[in-house]
């Protein structure tokens, strides 16, 4: 082995390097990014609980409560005076809990005989029963005040008749089953690895063959060539959607309580944005490797961490819960969840199916215009 020779050999493979911007976002960026996401995104604890307290009559007992609540650094609470507007907010997911205290709280509460009704969305059942459990935590501090016989440290009458007694339910999710979150999850990561990984993988191969130069030369448009490439796997990405709605249907039992039509119309729509990604992604890289390694880290990652299938986005920090915004997953995630397990809440379709259907026109544009039927 000559020395030289292969000292000469690593100036160039490091002029090559300093020459390809992309290999060195994948050596350096790419570890700080997945630490980041990762150590602040994977975390199971609950913070920033949205919570809406019922209260009927004003009294110096529901006030106290309300309080406490407040100034509790886990829970955003407010307070309305109508059980409809209550349910109303918890089917939109605008919150993630209900208290319901009675009409005649103060008097339930002077006898030590006051009941409570506490209402958890369970669509995601690991956190509904740590919420759970706080509010529980915080109600039974809130004893030995409440009721001000009672001796310090008693607080564990909450559950007993003698005192502050709570009777909870598991919204959209009573029997607490897991697959309940996971299956609409996974649908998500199945269409994104469908449209996006499929897609990218399939456009920069046509780069690397030379076939689009075949292509230009015909009287086709880049935007017909995009479409083509996208009608395909768009009708994999439906057979796909339709394999998972029947096993996690009829084989993990999860409910259908939304109208199918409109479920198959959100997917198609999210199906899109994912197509659309990855025709982009492709036509920036022109390569399969650095195709498939950029799709993997813009779309299927964010997916899995940031979209709020496994972890609560209310519970990460301020920073991360803005970049979940830009990540479509969240609103598909957000839709299924309802289409499953809510019902047809058209506030929250609507939402999220126009943040989907911007989301596709954006990077279809996008897709076309670094496509441009030229070399």
């Amino acid at each position: 082995m000559n020395l030289r020779r292969i000292s000469a050999l690593i100036v160039k493979e490091f002029r090559q390097l300093i020459r390809d911007p992309l290999s060195i976002g994948l050596g350096i960026l790419l570890p700080a990014v997945l630490l980041l996401i990762c150590g602040y995104g994977m975390s199971t604890d609950i913070r920033n609980i949205k919570m809406v307290l019922v209260i009927p009559e004003t009294s110096e007992e529901a006030n106290q409560i309300a309080a406490r609540f407040r100034s509790n650094g886990f829970f955003h609470s407010v307070v309305v005076h109508s059980t409809a507007e209550a349910e109303r907010m918890l089917h939109r997911h605008e919150v993630d809990m209900c208290l319901f205290l009675p009409h005649d709280f103060s008097k339930k509460c002077r006898e030590r005989n006051a009941e409570v009704f506490l209402a958890v969305n369970a669509s995601n059942p690991s956190p509904a029963l740590l919420k759970k459990g706080y509010v529980q935590t915080v109600l039974a501090e809130m004893a030995p005040r409440i009721f001000s016989d009672l001796p310090a440290g008693s607080a564990n009458g909450i559950f007993s008749s003698d005192g502050l007694i709570i009777h909870s339910r598991q919204w959209f999710n009573e029997e607490n089953r897991s697959a309940f979150s996971i299956v609409p999850g996974i649908i998500v990561i199945i269409l994104t690895i469908i449209g996006a990984l499929l897609t990218s993988m399939v456009m920069a191969r046509e780069y690397e063959l030379g076939n689009l130069e075949s292509m230009f030369v015909t009287p086709m448009r880049s935007s017909e060539i995009l479409l083509a490439k996208m009608t395909v796997n768009f009708g994999l990405g439906m057979v796909g959607l339709g394999i998972s709605i029947f096993i996690g249907c009829f084989l993990f039992g999860v409910p259908m309580r939304g109208n199918p039509l409109i479920l198959v119309g959100g997917s198609s729509l999210y199906l899109i944005v994912s197509l659309s990604i990855g025709l982009l992604i492709s036509s920036l890289t022109k390569n399969q490797f650095l195709a498939v390694s950029c799709t993997i880290i813009t779309t299927f990652l964010p997916s899995y961490l940031l979209s709020g299938f496994l972890f609560e986005i209310k519970s990460m920090p301020g920073f991360l819960q803005v970049l979940t915004r830009f990540i479509p997953a969240r609103y598909y995630v957000d839709f299924l969840q309802t289409s499953f397990l809510v019902g047809d809440v058209w506030p929250n379709i609507i939402k999220n199916l126009s943040v989907l259907a911007a989301f596709a026109s954006f990077f279809f544009v996008l897709a076309k215009i670094k496509n441009p039927k030229r070399l």
